[in-house]
């Protein structure tokens, strides 16, 4: 791990390589489907753009837990839990549309559905 500090190199063991970029990556693209500062304030949009996050990269099977749980810790004196309870409607479907885009539906036999 070259000359990571120690709470780097502790990181990069909660977060396997690649799921950071993609993490961010899909952060980014809740922001880009509504959850602004304008209409939830700084430290609500980053609250809830996290849990969909963490909810989307779960979904497709990576690990992002090490940075995510943190990443909204460090928001809790601004109402981190407030804002994941008052939200979890715009999360939740904020999650479903960011699934649904990456996760291609299966027919019953498992194949993936024709487009």
């Amino acid at each position: 791990m070259g000359g990571a500090t120690p709470r780097e190199a502790d990181r990069r063991k909660r977060e396997p390589a690649g799921h950071a970029q993609v993490r961010v990556r899909v952060h980014e693209l809740a922001h880009a489907l509504g959850v602004g500062y304008e209409q939830f304030g700084r430290a609500r949009a980053e609250v809830i753009v996290d849990k969909v996050t963490f909810v989307v990269c779960r979904a497709v099977g990576l690990r992002v837990d090490g940075e995510s749980v943190p990443y909204v810790a460090g928001w809790g004196e601004h109402g981190a839990l407030d804002a994941v309870l008052e939200f979890a409607e715009t999360i939740d479907a904020t999650a479903r549309r960011l699934e649904d885009a990456l996760i291609e539906p299966t027919g019953a036999d498992g194949e993936a559905a024709a487009a």
